[in-house]
């Protein structure tokens, strides 16, 4: 934990100095927000439709702010040390946890704002459940987010590439995490007796078990990305 931590610590010192990540994914979120808001201001929006752009939005946030957890020590010649100093294993324990705990804010913050602004009514949403599923799944999408950044450092045309190679490892995550937004968001409830956290329960382990896989194969295949 103590080589873990320092990663982490080093990541937020960092990030607290150059403010890249947070201002590029902070510029994204507020215009992304802004333009739904404004695009749809008069639209009667259906909660499938919210929920889904719950997910979008939390895709090409991690797009925009992830995509840099490899690539400050490529551009500044400091990968070298961290491969003789740092072992693959914290390195990577170290930035995921940080790229985890950056999209989980985010995300904590932009769905209930995107709610609002679609005229969804918080109140009739169950947010034990949708708290649940969009953490696992902001876990999911940050494994391989972290991995994939790993790989993609050394290109030249990182951004792309980043999103076209982690979209369809995260379809499943995400297909299940719509399942259970809608199951929090209360649709298709009607025709059953079961309980929103009873409905969400196998989407809540799909999202669980895919997380444990994603980290563990990254935990295995980390070793070879970085250091070949």
């Amino acid at each position: 934990m103590q080589g873990v931590t320092a990663i982490f610590l080093k990541e937020v010192q960092t990030e607290w100095r150059t403010r890249v990540a947070l201002s590029g994914v902070g510029l994204f979120v507020v215009g992304a927000l802004l333009l739904l808001g404004l695009g749809l201001k008069d639209a009667s929006v259906s909660r499938l439709t919210a929920g889904a752009l719950v997910w979008v939005l939390a895709l090409f946030t991690a797009a925009t702010g992830l995509g840099r957890a490899f690539v400050q020590e490529a551009e500044r010649g400091t990968a070298l040390v961290l491969r003789l100093h740092a072992n693959p294993t914290d390195l990577w324990l170290g930035k995921f946890a940080f790229n985890a705990a950056l999209l989980l804010v985010l995300n904590a913050l932009t769905a209930p704002v995107l709610f609002s602004l679609l005229q969804i009514d918080l109140e009739t949403v169950n947010v034990g459940v949708l708290s649940g599923v969009l953490a696992v799944g902001t876990l999911a999408i940050a494994a391989v987010f972290t991995t994939m950044a790993a790989l993609v450092a050394q290109t030249t045309a990182r951004g792309g590439l980043l999103a076209a190679l982690a979209f369809p490892l995260l379809v499943p995550a995400f297909q299940a995490g719509l399942n259970g937004t809608k199951a929090a968001l209360g649709i298709g409830m009607e025709a059953t007796t079961k309980t929103a956290w009873q409905v969400a329960a196998g989407d809540m382990m799909m999202l669980g078990l895919y997380t444990v896989a994603a980290i563990v194969l990254s935990l295995w295949l980390f070793d070879f990305i970085w250091n070949d």
